[in-house]
């Protein structure tokens, strides 16, 4: 059986704790199934504030704090209908 292996660039804010790092890579391994071996790369990215953000080619799951905020802006911002309350 041939295995996959995939590159997962992580982005945090500060550098991962070895361990954490470890048990982030365990459970995108879970997530990814057999047949699979995820390498994990991580990107220092002080923009994101917080937080993280994993890519698997064209797949990202944004976590961060920079995205968490700019929601909430946008939400903050739309102008709020008392009627329908």
């Amino acid at each position: 059986m041939d295995i996959l292996f995939l590159i997962g660039l992580i982005s945090t804010y500060q550098p991962l704790p070895a361990q954490e790092e470890k048990e982030l890579k365990e459970t995108l391994q879970d997530i990814l199934g057999q047949g699979k071996k995820v390498k994990v790369e991580q990107k220092i990215d002080p923009s994101i504030l917080g937080g993280l953000m994993v890519e698997f080619g064209q797949k990202v799951f944004d976590m961060s704090i920079r995205t968490r905020a700019r929601k909430m802006e946008r939400l903050l911002r739309d102008p709020v209908n008392f009627d329908s309350l």
